[in-house]
């Protein structure tokens, strides 16, 4: 009797350890859709308590088009993308076990997705899929016009300031370019907000961070007479793809998104639901013309 109730419970386990499939979600009436915490202008809460931003917006759609209502699995940053992977999608939070049927705002990027375990060999994507790319994102540089109105060399930072969030691509670019040379004037934030403030305040000279992020903070539309905003920060991988992240066996889910995302970048929905929050909508580089 105890070996059938191990063999029962074995059984029960690998059934809870797979994807749930359309008819499973359409069945609770709910989709789990992960998006990041206090992440303007993709997700984030706004003061009346409602759950705001642009993956929202996709995240609706998504729902929508199962006929079925969002559930939204606010998260924050792990220490990289892989645990972020591991704990929200194909394995579930370690604490209160909750596991998302989607996951928004993931590097749609050939060679992350080729990235492999240096122990295992194994792909470090290998229980996910990505797909569904619907932006594309670029870090960029932003100045006060009147001190700094254009940018030709980092080395301007040897005698103007700029702010970065802790541990980003720019924060670790700048602090080590040139040997170091202009770590003294890299302000690092724990949160990005808290360095545009400053910025705006006229505190640091300039901000370097995601272009979506300074456009929304920035309020940058109604504001380009005031703020110059480089193309791209040069020396860095400095664009790439947004894309969707489910479990490598919710096959059926993942082509269905595909197609979600497809519809609303040819129907223009993709550049409205951007112009809606005042963010450019690049074109996803792996569907530009």
């Amino acid at each position: 009797m105890k070996f059938l109730t191990i063999i029962i419970s074995i059984f029960f386990l690998s059934l809870c350890s797979h994807a749930r499939s359309i008819e499973d979600i359409q069945a609770a009436g709910e989709i789990v859709i992960a998006v990041y915490n206090d992440f303007p202008p993709y997700s984030y809460i706004d003061s009346n308590g409602e759950a705001k931003g642009i993956d929202i917006e996709i995240g609706k759609r998504i729902a929508e088009s199962l006929n079925v209502k969002p559930k939204w699995y606010f998260t924050d940053a792990g220490e990289d993308m892989d645990g972020d992977l591991r704990n929200v999608v194909w394995k579930g939070n370690p604490v209160h076990k909750t596991r998302a049927d989607v996951m928004m705002r993931i590097p749609y990027d050939y060679n992350y997705m080729r990235e492999t375990d240096v122990s295992t060999g194994a792909l470090r994507t290998d229980m996910v899929v990505i797909k569904s790319p619907y932006h594309s994102e670029r870090w960029v540089i932003v100045t006060h016009k009147e001190t700094i109105p254009s940018i030709n060399t980092m080395g301007i930072f040897a005698y103007n300031t700029v702010g970065v969030e802790l541990d980003t691509l720019p924060d670790k670019y700048l602090s080590m370019h040139n040997g170091g040379l202009l770590r003294k004037n890299v302000k690092r934030y724990a949160r990005f907000q808290d360095a545009v403030k400053d910025f705006q305040d006229g505190k640091i000279d300039a901000i370097a961070g995601l272009q979506s992020q300074l456009e929304f903070l920035l309020d940058y539309e109604k504001n380009q007479d005031k703020y110059f905003m480089t193309k791209e920060i040069l020396g860095i991988k400095s664009k790439w793809d947004l894309g969707i992240a489910v479990r490598m066996d919710a096959h059926e889910l993942s082509n269905h998104i595909d197609g979600v995302i497809s519809q609303l970048y040819q129907d223009n929905t993709l550049k409205s639901i951007f112009d809606q929050y005042h963010v450019t909508y690049n074109i996803p580089i792996s569907i530009s013309p």
